[in-house]
C-alpha cells in the first residue's frame, strides 16, 4: 500500500512539472495558462529604477524583477570608458547570487520577458536564458512579444511586488550556445564557422560594420568587422503587429538569413558591439530555426581589445 501511495504521489509530482515549449519561447496564451503554477518563476529583466520604474508601473502578476545587468558584468579595463568593459557573461558566483534573490532553483522552470514595444526588446530575455543555460539551468524560456504582447493578449497584471528566493547551484556548464574568444580565432583563421554581425550594415556615417561612425563607439577600440562576417541587425528578428513586435515565422528569418548571405547549414557565430543584440540573433537561429548558431562573449569590445585580431572596414 505505501508503494502504491508513494508511486501515486511521484506521478502526481511529475505531472505537476512544468513543460516548457522545446523551442525555449513561450506566448502570452501559454503563460496565462500557467500563471499560477508554483514550479513557474516568471522574470521581468526590464530596467526598473527611479529613471526607469518599468516594473513599478506594472509587470505581470507574480513577476519578480531581475534587470538584465544582474545577468552581465564588466571586464578589463578600457581608457576610452575609464571603467571595464561593459556585456560580458556575470560570472559563476555573480549567477547563483542572481538566482538566489530572483527565484531560481536546479528545478523550476522560468519565463523571462522585456518590454515588446521596440523590434530589438527580445533580445534581453534572450540574454539572460543563454546566460542562465551557460550555467546549466536549460529549463528555461523568453516571452514573445513581451510585456506589452501580454497585456494585449489580456493578461493579469499587477503593481504589487513579488519576492521569490532561489538557491540554484551551478551543477554543470553548457557552452554549446557560446564563442569565446579563441572560438573566434580559431574561425577566423580555418574558417570552420560564419560570422554575423548583429549591429546590421547601418546607414552611411552610421555604420560599425563598415567603420564609419562619425562618433565611434567608445567600448571597441577600433571600428570594423571581424574577417568575411556578413551583416543582418537583430531588429529584422521581430515584426510589429498593433505596436508589438513578435517573432517573426520560420521561413521568413531563413530567407532574412540566407538573403544575408547566411548559409543556415552550417555554424554560424553571432556577434555585435558586446553581445547584447547577438544575444537576440543567437537564440532565434539556434532555438527557433534550429541552427548550429552561438554567441560570440563580449563581442567587438572584447576583439578590438586584443592584440594583433584582424579587421574588414
Amino acid at each position: 500500500m505505501k508503494k502504491i501511495i508513494a508511486s501515486a504521489l511521484l506521478a502526481s509530482s511529475a505531472a505537476m512539472a512544468v513543460d516548457l515549449p522545446a523551442n525555449h519561447i513561450v506566448d502570452a496564451e501559454w503563460l496565462k495558462k500557467h500563471l499560477n503554477d508554483k514550479d513557474l518563476v516568471i522574470i521581468d529583466v526590464r530596467k526598473n529604477s527611479e529613471k526607469h520604474p518599468n516594473y513599478n508601473n506594472g509587470h505581470i502578476k507574480g513577476a519578480v524583477s531581475c534587470p538584465l545587468s544582474n545577468f552581465r558584468e564588466g571586464r578589463y579595463y578600457n581608457p576610452n570608458l575609464k571603467k571595464p568593459i561593459p556585456g560580458y557573461f556575470a560570472a559563476p558566483n555573480k549567477f547563483v547570487e542572481t538566482a538566489k534573490k530572483c527565484g531560481i532553483t536546479n528545478d523550476n522552470a522560468v519565463v523571462f520577458y522585456a518590454g515588446g514595444n521596440k523590434a530589438k526588446l527580445y533580445r534581453d530575455g534572450a540574454l539572460a536564458a543563454l546566460v542562465s543555460m551557460y550555467y546549466g539551468k536549460s529549463n528555461v524560456a523568453i516571452l514573445d512579444g513581451g510585456y506589452e504582447g501580454f497585456v494585449k493578449a489580456g493578461g493579469e497584471t499587477s503593481k504589487e511586488p513579488t519576492t521569490k528566493e532561489g538557491n540554484y547551484q551551478i551543477k554543470k556548464f553548457d557552452r554549446s550556445a557560446y564563442a569565446s574568444l579563441e572560438d573566434v580565432d580559431e574561425a577566423v583563421t580555418l574558417k570552420t564557422a560564419q560570422f554575423l554581425d548583429a549591429t546590421g550594415e547601418g546607414k552611411p556615417g552610421k555604420s560599425h560594420y563598415h567603420a564609419d561612425m562619425k562618433k565611434p563607439d567608445p567600448r571597441r577600440m577600433a571600428e570594423g568587422h571581424i574577417p568575411g562576417a556578413k551583416a543582418l541587425h537583430a531588429k529584422v528578428y521581430t515584426v510589429e503587429k498593433d505596436g508589438v513586435f513578435y517573432l517573426d515565422s520560420k521561413d521568413n528569418l531563413m530567407k532574412k538569413l540566407k538573403d544575408a548571405g547566411i548559409d543556415t547549414s552550417k555554424p554560424v557565430i553571432n556577434y555585435c558591439n558586446t553581445g547584447h543584440l547577438a544575444a537576440g540573433s543567437t537564440f532565434v537561429q539556434r532555438f527557433l530555426l534550429g541552427m548550429d548558431a552561438k554567441l560570440y562573449d563580449g563581442s567587438m569590445a572584447d576583439y578590438t581589445a586584443t592584440p594583433n585580431r584582424p579587421l574588414d572596414k
